[in-house]
């Protein structure tokens, strides 16, 4: 009993301090978008390669958008409703490198082999977007960032090397997030945060009441067993 309460109580507590830590990085993430949101708009060359430094950071780019071969990120949902977000190759001006534009979320279609197509109107274009890396996974599948046959190519996993490879030539290491008020595009809500650190907080509180309630039930027991072990047992009493 005392090991299982010892497993029991560890785990609530790391999971609380975890929920804690995350919280503070969310704190962090939101404190960083908002003071690079409001810097002066960076043009992007090719030559800016440091995600860590530009993420969140506002970019004007001009270019060439490589319409004819597009990618559409796989299993992307908004609320309940399954789609892809369109990923989109700019090809910069005056350099040999491009940048994968994500203009948005479409939703899945009734059949699944039959995909959207992505069109655009124009492709030269001078847009403006914010640095933002791929989209991260829980769990990635052996192959899932292989791009599937044809155009536009379907992919579980966007991983900036596997793209490139497809494309034939070189990709920024991130992605560009279409503004929202930018044409040529789809739904786009780029502010949303499923989880805040409000929520973590709240879930960090949970944990730790997990904890409190199985020390007082811990100790409760306890006191009911030293009870047990200090009352003489009736057959060992002796008789009136």
């Amino acid at each position: 009993m005392s090991l299982l309460f010892a497993m029991g109580l560890g785990l609530f507590l790391a999971l609380g301090i975890w929920q804690l830590h995350r919280a503070d990085e969310k704190k962090a993430l939101m404190a960083a978008r908002e003071s690079r949101g409001q810097d002066t708009p960076l043009r992007l060359d090719g030559q800016q390669t440091d995600l860590e430094a530009l993420r969140y950071r506002r970019v004007v780019v001009a270019g060439e958008y490589d319409a004819a071969h597009q990618f559409l990120l796989d299993n992307r949902m908004r609320g309940q409703q399954p789609g892809y977000e369109v990923l989109t190759p700019l090809r910069i001006a005056g350099s040999g490198m491009a940048v994968l534009v994500n203009r948005g979320w479409m939703p899945l279609g009734r059949d699944r082999a039959r995909l959207p197509d992505p069109t655009l109107a124009v492709a030269a274009v001078r847009l403006s977007g914010v640095v933002e890396h791929f989209p991260a996974v829980g769990l990635k599948l052996k192959g899932a960032e292989v791009p599937a046959p044809g155009w536009p190519a379907l992919v579980q996993v966007a991983e900036p090397e596997a793209l490139a490879g497809r494309l034939g030539y070189p990709v920024l290491p991130y992605q560009v997030l279409l503004d929202e008020s930018a044409g040529e595009g789809y739904v786009r809500a780029w502010r949303e945060n499923r989880l805040t650190p409000e929520k973590n907080l709240g879930y960090a509180l949970q944990w730790f009441l997990f904890a409190l309630v199985a020390t007082v039930l811990y100790i409760r027991h306890g006191f009911a067993a030293g009870k047990r072990a200090a009352s003489p047992d009736p057959i060992d009493r002796p008789c009136p």
